[in-house]
């Protein structure tokens, strides 16, 4: 590979969207999950901001349920700062 093609790769900004990534509680544990499904060919959130109001309403509606909401890439890296804005709903 000549240089300037992994600086390509390197430079290149390869964000599509945004997941809302949390753990369901199953007695003990807790399981990962995350939607939209990429892996299904779900269409990605476009904007962080939106992916938070998501984010929020789904642990509204789950609290209890599921646990550590928060906001990821994606490529299943959290965002910047997730930690000041996640969501424990515990």
């Amino acid at each position: 590979m000549k240089y300037d093609e992994a600086l390509k790769i390197i430079n290149e900004d390869i964000n599509s969207g945004y997941m809302v990534a949390f753990e369901w509680k199953k007695g003990c544990m807790l399981h990962s999950d995350y939607f939209p499904d990429k892996h299904a060919g779900e269409k990605l959130i476009e904007t962080e901001e939106e992916a938070w109001a998501l984010a929020k309403k789904f642990a509204d509606k789950t609290k209890g349920k599921v646990v550590n909401v928060y906001v990821v890439y994606e490529n299943f890296i959290p965002v910047k700062n997730y930690k000041d804005r996640y969501i424990k709903n515990r």
